[in-house]
């Protein structure tokens, strides 16, 4: 691997600052189909700046990710009620997951909904 350049940092804060300015382009402009306001946007990366070193600390040592979805979707339900969209991606996963699995339906939205 040595024999290979490597790849120069501002490559990955360029990917960075393209990405967020699209996004935030698109909470703005499109703002009913997104659901998201700008600064739900901010906040979400700033969750994710502060958890990425933890998380990736504890994924280096025991090979198990720690998974924030939950975290961030209360806290965001919390925040900003009544746009439901994110939170329903994650939900109709797991439902997916437990259909896979042969759990009820009934069982997986009770312990969903809790």
């Amino acid at each position: 691997m040595k024999r290979y350049k490597d790849i120069p940092s501002w490559w990955f804060y360029l990917l960075l600052i393209v990405t967020v300015l699209v996004s935030l382009a698109m909470c703005i402009f499109m703002k009913d189909q997104i659901q998201m306001p700008w600064w739900g946007l901010i906040f979400a990366s700033a969750l994710a700046f502060v958890f990425t070193l933890p998380v990736s600390i504890i994924t280096a040592t025991t090979n198990q990710t720690p998974g924030l979805n939950i975290i961030t979707e209360y806290v965001m339900g919390i925040i900003y009620p009544g746009r439901p969209i994110a939170n329903a991606v994650s939900f109709l996963n797991d439902f997916k997951l437990g259909h896979y699995m042969k759990i009820p339906p009934r069982s997986m939205f009770l312990v969903q909904v809790q």
